[in-house]
């Protein structure tokens, strides 16, 4: 059989104003922004949607204000309410909203919604098309496919931790990846609604790391993670959680996954080509979750690129500075804190113990989107906690 790859070489590549690597929060979010704003789109995804996606599927109410398509289709449950469980000392803390903290999805449902609106925007879709080669040119970007070839002024790339356009732009690995473990777990219904009330988080389990029960329609999402590789055995760690809380699954279905903890190195050094949510590496080093900056990243490159296009020094320089003013000077601060919750055990019970409700609530307000990380800094609320930590 002829090698298709050397085929298409000799086909005529389809023309877009921008080429999308990947369906997820982030492609869709940009896909769908850039359509409106009258480019012409092209979507590209390896899988035929609606695919599953790995993920605890909590879409935090920050992320509500970004959503470019209304999120209630694809909402299994409302959590108006957020539980933390700290371990050795045993703590408990719970914050409470009238609006839902956390919105609990299954990624496939939420990943296709974003994606049929930016359809209905005017984005095409190219479904089951990886991307196998990418040439770049002067004044455009040439993606092969292993059934056609794409060519476009600019490339988002939203594909993932495992950024397939990172590896073939020969830009280094992610540092500080998180590595998780996840189950969508069937129970029987009185446990189900024991835990359907709440989103639920506990500290001082798994070593550098949480563990989590997310309540879907009809099952439970359950996980750990630790912040640092090497640092236990996630599945022991997730048999330990589930006998802890008593849990006697019917079903089970185990993923692992891998969580970006920093920005990617050389994020903004490639031309033409701009990087976002995990692929850019911009989860929440605190909370784990990527699902807010990979929509608000997205976003951000549409902007820069209806902005600068056809100019490539002028759109990159202008996501650069979007996301440094945003994102980026957000995950920082975040990385400091992330690091006392994780990396300091001692410090942590200590924290807890004397400011736990007050750092619930502020936290709460983070996902809420009521306050940033940095509020806390500029009003020396988490130094003044972490100098007194250190002083007890």
């Amino acid at each position: 059989m002829p090698d298709a790859r050397k085929l298409m070489k000799t086909t005529a590549a389809r023309e877009f104003d921008v080429a999308i690597v990947g369906a997820g929060p982030a492609g869709g979010a940009a896909a769908f922004a850039l359509a409106k704003g009258g480019l012409n789109v092209a979507v590209l995804e390896k899988a035929e949607p609606p695919r599953y996606k790995t993920c605890g599927g909590g879409v935090l109410a920050r992320a509500l204000r970004w959503l470019p398509a209304n999120l209630r289709p694809a909402v299994e449950r409302e959590c108006l309410a957020a539980e933390v469980y700290h371990h050795a000392p045993a703590l408990n803390f719970s914050t409470r909203r009238e609006e839902p903290i956390v919105s609990m999805v299954m990624r496939d449902r939420f990943d296709n919604l974003l994606t049929e609106a930016a359809i209905g925007a005017g984005a095409e879709l190219f479904s089951g098309a990886p991307v196998v080669e990418i040439a770049r040119h002067a004044d455009a970007v040439e993606l092969r496919t292993s059934d056609e070839n794409f060519r476009a002024r600019f490339v988002v790339a939203a594909d993932g931790a495992g950024s397939v356009v990172a590896r073939l732009c020969g830009l280094p690995d992610l540092r500080g990846v998180i590595p998780a473990l996840e189950c969508e777990m069937t129970v029987d219904p009185e446990t189900l609604a024991r835990f359907s009330g709440a989103a639920r988080f506990d500290f001082g389990l798994t070593p550098r790391g949480y563990a989590w029960v997310f309540p879907k329609r009809e099952h439970l999402s359950v996980g750990v993670l630790t912040t640092r590789r090497g640092a236990c055995n996630l599945n022991n760690e997730y048999a330990r959680y589930v006998q802890h809380l008593g849990l006697a699954p019917i079903t089970e279905e185990r993923h692992g996954y891998m969580i970006p903890g920093r920005p990617r190195a050389r994020l903004f050094d490639v031309p033409r080509i701009l990087l976002t949510g995990d692929a850019a590496g911009l989860a929440d080093p605190v909370t784990a979750e990527g699902i807010s900056a990979a929509i608000r990243s997205g976003q951000l490159a549409a902007e820069a690129i209806l902005a600068g296009r056809p100019d490539d020094t002028a759109t990159r320089h202008m996501y650069r500075e979007s996301l440094r003013a945003t994102l980026l000077r957000e995950l920082r601060v975040a990385r400091m804190l992330a690091r006392v919750l994780y990396d300091f055990p001692k410090l942590r019970a200590w924290l807890l113990t004397h400011h736990g409700q007050r750092l619930s609530e502020f936290l709460t307000r983070v996902v809420m989107g009521e306050a940033g990380y940095r509020d806390a800094m500029r009003a020396r609320n988490i130094v003044k906690l972490l100098t007194a930590g250190h002083r007890g």
